[in-house]
C-alpha cells in the first residue's frame, strides 16, 4: 500500500492544479496524496475529513494523519486563518509528523540571521523594525526615498514607497494591480497619519532604502530564483524567471501587476563582465542562503529567492519565500513542468527512506 503525504492548504480548492499533478505521479514514488486543511482536524479524532485523487477526481475522504505533511498553507488576516494557524503550528510540534518544510519565520528574524553572517550581510540592504513614525525620517530626509514592508507580507501587499520633494511626502502603494497616492503637504499630517497607520496594523513594519532596481526603460525588475532539495535531499535550483513591473511602480510582484520573462533573454544583454560579476555573486548567495537559514531555524524543502540587480551591479536579496510559487519558471521553462511537479514526491521518498534507515540502525543497536 502506499504511503500517504499530506498536502496541506486553508481551504479545500486552493492549489487545485498543483496538488492534482503531483497526484497523478504520486504512485511512481510509491505514494498517495491526501488534500486536507488543518479546521478539518477535531480534537480528540484520529481521523481527518480530506480528499483523495481516484480515476482523475478529488474524492472526499477520511484518512489518519499523514506521517508526512507539504504545507502550502498561505495565511491572511481572516478568521478562517486565526483557526487553521494554531493547530498547523502544532502538528508542527508532533513528533509523529514529519514536514517536508517547516517554513521561516517573519522578514526581521529572517535578517537578523542573515545579517550574521559576515559574506551574506554584503548583499542585504539595510533594515530597520519600525516603532514609530520619527525613526523614517533620517533615512528618508538624507536619501529623500525610502521603502517600507510589512513583516509578514508577500506578493508585494502592504509595500509603501516613500519619497520627499521640499515638505511634501508622497506615499506610493499598491492595491492588487492598481497603484495609488497619497500625498501629504506637511511633514507633521505624513508623521500622524503613519503612527496612526503603524498602530492599527497587524503586522509590523520594516524600513529600508529605495533601491534603483529598474531597466533601461524604468521598469522595476527582479530575479526569482527557485531552489529545492532533490531526492537525495540536496539543494538543487530549479530555475530561474524575470519578474517585470509596469512603468512608475516600485514592485514587479506578478499579483501586482508584474509580467513574467525570460531568465535567458535578460541575461544575454549583459556585458560579458557584467555577466561574470553577477554570476559570482549568485552563486554565493544560492549556495550560502539555504544552509544558513536551516542552520538557523527549521529543516526546509524549497526556496523562492527574489534578488535585485541594481545600475551599478549590485545585487540584492530582496525577499525569501519558503512557500513559492511555480507560475514564473513553468511560464518562461515549460521543460522542467515534470520535475517541478515531482520533487516534492522525489524529497518525501528521501525522508522515508531516512527513517526506514534510522528505525534500522535502532533496532540492530537494540540487538546487540
Amino acid at each position: 500500500m502506499n504511503e500517504t503525504v499530506g498536502f496541506m492548504t486553508l481551504r479545500e480548492d486552493a492549489e487545485n492544479l498543483y496538488s492534482t499533478e503531483i497526484a497523478r505521479r504520486a504512485g511512481k514514488y510509491g505514494l498517495a496524496l491526501f488534500k486536507f486543511s488543518p479546521a478539518s482536524i477535531q480534537p480528540g479524532s484520529t481521523l481527518i475529513s480530506g480528499r483523495v485523487f481516484e480515476k482523475e477526481e478529488w474524492k472526499k475522504a477520511m484518512r489518519p494523519l499523514p506521517s508526512f505533511i507539504y504545507d502550502r498553507c498561505f495565511y491572511s488576516r481572516s478568521s478562517h486563518t486565526s483557526k487553521a494557524r494554531p493547530i498547523a503550528d502544532w502538528l508542527k510540534t508532533r513528533p509523529d509528523t514529519v514536514f517536508l518544510g517547516k517554513g521561516l519565520p517573519d522578514k526581521w528574524a529572517v535578517y537578523q540571521a542573515i545579517k550574521q553572517d559576515p559574506t551574506l550581510s554584503f548583499y542585504l540592504p539595510s533594515t530597520l523594525l519600525l516603532a514609530s513614525a520619527k525613526e523614517i525620517f533620517p533615512l528618508l530626509f538624507r536619501e529623500r526615498q525610502c521603502m517600507l514592508k510589512p513583516v509578514r507580507g508577500s506578493q508585494g501587499r502592504g509595500i509603501i514607497a516613500l519619497s520627499l520633494s521640499g515638505k511634501t511626502i508622497e506615499a506610493v502603494y499598491h492595491s492588487g494591480v492598481h497603484k495609488k497616492t497619497k500625498v501629504f503637504p506637511a511633514i507633521e499630517e505624513f508623521e500622524e497619519w503613519m503612527d496612526q497607520f503603524l498602530e492599527q496594523s497587524r503586522d509590523a513594519y520594516l524600513m529600508q532604502p529605495l533601491l534603483t532596481l529598474t531597466d533601461r526603460a524604468r521598469y522595476p525588475f527582479d530575479i526569482r530564483i527557485l531552489l529545492q532539495k532533490d531526492g537525495d535531499g540536496k539543494w538543487q535550483e530549479r530555475g530561474r524567471g524575470i519578474r517585470k513591473g509596469y512603468q512608475g511602480s516600485y514592485i514587479s510582484n506578478l499579483g501586482s501587476g508584474g509580467e513574467g520573462q525570460s531568465y535567458d533573454d535578460w541575461f544575454s544583454r549583459l556585458s560579458r563582465r557584467q555577466a561574470y560579476l553577477f554570476q559570482d555573486d549568485l552563486s554565493t548567495v544560492i549556495a550560502k542562503l539555504p544552509v544558513i537559514l536551516e542552520e538557523q531555524f527549521s529543516p526546509l524543502f524549497e526556496l523562492g529567492l527574489d534578488i535585485g540587480y541594481s545600475r551599478d551591479g549590485s545585487i540584492w536579496i530582496l525577499d525569501i519565500n519558503s512557500k513559492p510559487g511555480r507560475q514564473l519558471i513553468m511560464q518562461t521553462k515549460p521543460e522542467l513542468k515534470d520535475a517541478l511537479f515531482e520533487a516534492p514526491l522525489a524529497y518525501c521518498r528521501h525522508l522515508i527512506r531516512q527513517q526506514e534507515a534510522a528505525a534500522l540502525k535502532q533496532q540492530d543497536q537494540i540487538q546487540d
